[in-house]
């Protein structure tokens, strides 16, 4: 018989089976959603097509069978992405010295006009989409397309956001933005002194970054219209840690209304030497909010700060957001963590990581991409967080170079910094 031991919100029940009670299959439904949709059975034994025989389902049901050390874990399948980030460039203007891009291997290139073609099929197909963040690992700015391609994915009635360094955003480039009914601007804003900005963002001025969000500040104010909201991002690092108190004048000024804290990814030795986060760390300090004039709107600004040191919370906001990354190549991913091959340093060990790419928006739908039997159990795992804590293992074992863990797991989570909210995207 089986006995269900932990039901839960997502539709995921483990099941236990004891065999010593023979041949019957019986399981109680709890909470079961009532949308049907298509059964999928593993295929691989009898004891896993019995047990979805043996539930009262439907013929239209649609869920996977995941064998356990104990059971199966049955978990339900929908078309259910809330949120996608668009890569249109691995191409960027800068070169920051923390930047990734210092170390990988990978092409510089332009999403295809057809690559972004089949993703627009696939976002019209998606009726619980809320958002499209455009963004990745180069500067979006430097493709040419990218006011037309947020145009088309804003008439899908979604809220689009962008990220970029600022230095590009010109007048022209502003206007077509604009007009395209931009939601959310983020910009990179790593210090309020000019000569660190310059530094850290490879030579970049910060007063041509302030002018232009000036400009955009401007332009909302003269159609009185709140939007874009504007954000700045700021990656916290030992040299940076006292611009965050001066951050909110700065934001008042050119009229943004969020400010993200992020803690540095380092990929070199240097840069590992310059985190604000760990053992040694210094508190982050969390000035007030401010209020901040957006066309005819006054709205109340506000800062967000990650957390400084490793603990037992692992949630990935990626899986539980149900949110995917597209890459430049229309490789989806799970996160921004796995879309590219890389190396980093958690805590002074390096650390290898391998691009993780499920399927291909030129061979596949985004909707059937998710639904996949490896995308599904993927996130199972990571939403039940079934991965050691490397970090405070103490073993000091190899798995880890590699970006796998003593589970079995690759590739592994078990110390990732974006799932210890340490390291965070807009």
């Amino acid at each position: 018989m089986f006995t269900p031991v932990r039901p839960d919100i997502n539709g995921i029940m483990e099941k236990r089976c004891s065999e010593s009670e023979g041949k019957s299959l019986a399981l109680t439904k709890m909470n079961m959603p009532g949308t049907k949709q298509t059964i999928v059975k593993n295929g691989g034994s009898n004891a896993e097509d019995a047990l979805l025989g043996g539930l009262d389902l439907g013929p239209s049901d649609r869920w996977i069978v995941e064998p356990t050390s104990d059971g199966y874990a049955l978990h339900r399948i929908e078309r259910d992405i809330r949120g996608v980030y668009i890569e249109v460039t691995t191409r960027c203007n800068l070169k920051c010295s923390n930047c990734v891009r210092n170390v990988w291997d990978e092409p510089l290139a332009d999403m295809k006009p057809e690559t972004f073609e089949r993703i627009m099929e696939s976002l019209r197909e998606l009726s619980d989409l809320r958002e499209v963040h455009f963004g990745g690992f180069g500067e979006p700015l430097l493709h040419p397309d990218l006011p037309e391609m947020v145009k088309r994915v804003k008439s899908l009635g979604v809220r689009v956001s962008l990220i970029t360094n600022g230095t590009l955003l010109d007048e022209e480039k502003i206007t077509a933005l604009l007009n395209s009914k931009l939601d959310r601007l983020f910009v990179s804003m790593d210090s309020t002194q000019p000569d660190l900005f310059s530094e850290i963002r490879g030579g970049a001025d910060l007063n041509l970054v302030l002018e232009n969000l000036k400009r955009v500040r401007a332009w909302r104010d003269r159609k009185g219209s709140r939007m874009p909201t504007i954000g700045l991002e700021l990656v916290v690092t030992d040299k940076n840690l006292n611009d965050i108190k001066r951050l909110p004048s700065l934001a008042r000024e050119v009229g943004a209304s969020i400010i993200l804290l992020t803690h540095l990814l380092p990929h070199t030795e240097e840069s590992a030497s310059r985190i604000a986060y760990g053992e040694n760390s210094t508190e982050i300090p969390r000035p007030e909010g401010w209020p901040v004039m957006a066309g005819d709107y006054v709205m109340w600004g506000t800062l967000s700060a990650p957390r400084s040191n490793w603990g037992a919370y692992r949630r990935c906001r990626f899986i539980n957001d149900k949110k995917l990354v597209v890459g430049w190549d229309g490789g989806v991913s799970p996160c921004y963590a796995l879309m590219h091959s890389y190396p980093y340093f958690i805590f002074g060990d390096r650390k290898q990581v391998t691009r993780y790419v499920i399927g291909n928006v030129n061979d596949s739908s985004l909707a059937d991409i998710w639904t996949s039997r490896e995308y599904a159990l993927f996130r199972a795992m990571v939403a039940d967080f079934r991965f050691p804590s490397c970090v405070d293992c103490g073993a000091n074992c190899d798995f880890r170079q590699k970006n796998e863990d003593c589970w079995v797991n690759a590739p592994s989570c078990a110390d990732c910094l974006w799932a210890q909210d340490i390291v965070r995207c807009p």
